[in-house]
């Protein structure tokens, strides 16, 4: 081994050595080195000490303290902190360098959960010493855990009574019901009822007790922001209820067919644009382990006129003279008002629901529409056209399709006169009997007028007013038949004359070969 190599080797055992202060050593010893308290209760750390003896410094003076942080690299003693003040104690007992110390925190908060150090100073040499790794104290609260003996039946529960750390020694638990002392033991079988409240505490420190166990209390729900809502605004709604365990919350919606649809887990609702569609009953569904509750809210939602329309009474073409009433609807939250336009006319003609027109003129004629409004805003209708008919034009057609008919009438009985008149005259000329002649020659007279009139009603519905002015003309043929023998005249013959007449109706403005037949309405008279 060279020189270089022994050097080495030296200076890695002379690093591994352990540092001794004095002729002894220097020790801190915990017991034990975890502590777990309840919040509330008084809590005891302990620990000894050891120093090296060496008789050319005695008299020793050892000042001790504990800390759980320094200030400066300097640890601060836990009777001058502020944050236990006057919540702490130490003491202290020293024989022949060797010493016990205690420190007693009371009326433990959840803020004590720390490391504690102890640190003590003699007057030897670099007599400083401070004992690691301390002691670690956790702060804890009594809780109540539920578990369910049967899941069908959520009212039999077991409750048990523990902390989020073990408690030293052996607590005795006891446990409250509805703020009564009851059982005692770490479990207690309970039947759960509405109102009814579970705690539990330890032996000794009764008035330290466990969170209370109930069912959920009745929920509250909150609309932020508060007041009107607007479509179109952004909306949350806050369900909350006190209730240990914690409870869950569920938001449904109540759909037109009353079925619920899942809307959001957790206690908020929100609506980022909130939309006419979203208006309806929504509830929040509070759950534990324990038992259920619900509560329902309404969402009202304030919007402006949609969907605006009209409609008369009656309908179609109205007739002069007449009245009719429009009516205007639309879909608004608050309720809209209407104002009545006409088209082109800067003016109101009327406000409401409805709007009445009495004894319509032509002047009445043109588009009409209303206007939905409200706080939140308006909407126009389309147009409605009200077109008006002449309450006269039945009438005319009618009386002009009758006058026809009586005039056609009268020629022809005039030339059914004239005629019968001339043939008799004729007769007495040839020496024959009139008044024989007339005995054993009725006249019958057959016409169709009914034909007639109804074939002019149906050209008067057909052509319009202005086109009955037509011209009639009628004309009469006569025709001599054969000698017949008349009955009853002693076997006499006599000649029969058979006269027709034709009436034939036409319009002056027809066009020639053009016309048709069946609109030229005749009919024929015969008399023998």
């Amino acid at each position: 081994m060279n020189l270089r190599s022994a050097a080495r080797g030296f200076l890695a055992f002379l690093l591994s050595v352990p540092v001794l202060q004095g002729n002894g050593d220097w020790r801190v010893t915990y017991s034990p080195s975890n502590v777990c308290a309840l919040r509330g209760a008084m809590v005891d750390i302990n620990c000894t000490y050891d120093y090296p003896d060496d008789v050319q410094y005695l008299p020793n003076t050892v000042r001790t303290l504990w800390f759980t942080k320094g200030n400066n690299y300097q640890p601060v003693d836990l009777e001058n902190d502020k944050d236990y003040t006057g919540r702490v104690e130490s003491s202290c007992e020293e024989v022949s360098c060797h010493g016990t110390c205690s420190l007693r925190i009371n009326d433990l908060r959840q803020s004590d959960s720390a490391v504690y150090k102890f640190r003590f100073t003699t007057n030897l040499p670099g007599g400083k010493y401070t004992g690691d790794p301390g002691v670690t104290l956790s702060v804890t609260d009594l809780q109540v855990k539920v578990s369910f003996l049967d899941p069908t039946d959520p009212t039999w529960a077991e409750l048990e009574c523990h902390s989020m750390c073990g408690l030293a020694g052996d607590p005795r638990y006891i446990w409250f019901r509805n703020g009564m002392k009851g059982r005692r033991g770490v479990n207690y079988r309970a039947h759960i009822q509405s109102g009814d409240s579970y705690s539990c505490t330890v032996e000794g420190y009764e008035h330290i007790r466990s969170p209370l166990v109930y069912a959920p209390k009745t929920p509250s729900v909150t609309v932020s922001p508060s007041g009107e809502i607007e479509e179109g605004s952004s909306v949350t709604l806050s369900c909350s209820s006190d209730a240990n365990p914690a409870a869950e919350y569920t938001w449904f919606k109540v759909d037109t067919d009353r079925s619920s649809r899942k809307m959001n887990q957790g206690p908020q609702l929100v609506f980022k644009q909130i939309l006419t569609s979203d208006s309806g009953q929504y509830y929040c569904l509070v759950q534990t382990e324990l038992r259920q509750a619900s509560i329902w809210i309404t969402i009202h939602m304030k919007y402006g006129p949609k969907h605006t329309s009209v409609c008369s009474n009656p309908s179609g073409e109205i007739e002069e003279g007449s009245s009719v009433t429009l009516s205007c609807s639309s879909d608004a939250n608050p309720a809209a008002n209407y104002t009545w336009f006409k088209e082109h006319e800067v003016s109101v003609k009327e406000s409401g629901r409805n709007y009445t027109i009495t004894h319509i003129t032509s002047e009445h004629e043109g588009n009409y529409y209303c206007q939905a409004h409200n706080a939140i805003g308006h909407h126009n209708s389309t147009f409605l056209f009200i077109q008006m008919t002449s309450s006269s034009s039945h009438p005319a057609m009618v009386a002009v399709t009758t006058i026809a008919v009586l005039l056609a009438t009268i020629l022809l009985l005039v030339f059914l006169w004239m005629r019968r008149k001339k043939a008799s005259s004729k007769e007495i000329g040839q020496g024959g009997r009139p008044d024989a002649v007339l005995e054993l020659l009725p006249v019958p007279v057959y016409d169709n007028v009914s034909a007639l009139t109804n074939r002019l009603d149906t050209v008067a519905q057909r052509e319009p007013i202005e086109e009955l002015d037509d011209h009639h003309y009628a004309s009469i043929d006569a025709s001599v038949s054969e000698e017949q023998e008349v009955p009853g005249s002693g076997g006499q013959s006599v000649k029969t004359a058979v006269f027709y007449s034709l009436v034939n109706i036409q319009r002056v403005n027809a066009i020639p070969g053009e016309s048709d037949p069946a609109e030229t309405p005749e009919f024929y008279s015969t008399i023998k």
